[in-house]
């Protein structure tokens, strides 16, 4: 499969768009022909616009201070689209993100991503009988030295790491085709 993946993950507010949860960090890595390319990576800090919690901020340690002075959503939005572009987007229990992505661009104005995506939460449960599906369930299965930290750019990197190893599962790119899923915002 001859295709450009990126890797996404996020950090929110909360787990609903719907109910006023917004991202605050947002990460993404691209995959080329089976490499990692680092340094093309996107990484923001996003300032909601609405108050952290403190729960949630005990969950990846992001505090309102600590994205007051960030650019908005209607500012990083239009940059990541661009970034992203018609890449296959990546990401563990990718719907989530993508939500928030939707709610992000009909805030920006923007039409929704309709890109093509892999769920690597679904690719691993098709591969193993057995739990735990986590990203870090995951990446200990695999072998992935990398653990989750609940920061985007930690966590887009160990799901790409991850992705790359249920690839190679898989039995390679060519495989990947019944795991493709089209957005449809």
């Amino acid at each position: 499969m001859n295709k450009v993946f990126v890797v996404v993950d996020t950090e929110t507010t909360g787990s609903n768009p719907l109910l006023g949860d917004r991202i605050i960090e947002i990460a993404a890595i691209p995959i080329y022909h089976g490499k990692i390319y680092y340094e093309l990576r996107f990484h923001s800090l996003i300032n909601p616009q609405v108050t952290i919690p403190a729960a949630i901020s005990s969950i990846h340690g992001l505090k309102n201070t600590d994205v007051n002075d960030e650019p908005s959503m209607l500012e990083v939005f239009p940059k990541f689209r661009e970034y992203v572009g018609n890449a296959v987007i990546v990401g563990h229990s990718i719907a989530v993100d993508m939500r928030f992505f939707d709610m992000a661009a009909k805030e920006a104005g923007m039409f929704p991503f309709s890109n093509d995506y892999i769920d690597t939460y679904e690719l691993a449960r098709s591969l193993f009988k057995e739990g735990p599906y986590s990203l870090a369930g995951l990446a200990a299965r695999l072998k992935v030295r990398d653990v989750p930290t609940h920061r985007a750019l930690d966590d887009a990197r160990v799901a790409a790491k991850v992705f790359l190893a249920l690839v190679e599962k898989l039995g390679g790119f060519s495989k990947l085709g019944i795991y493709l899923r089209h957005w449809r915002g």
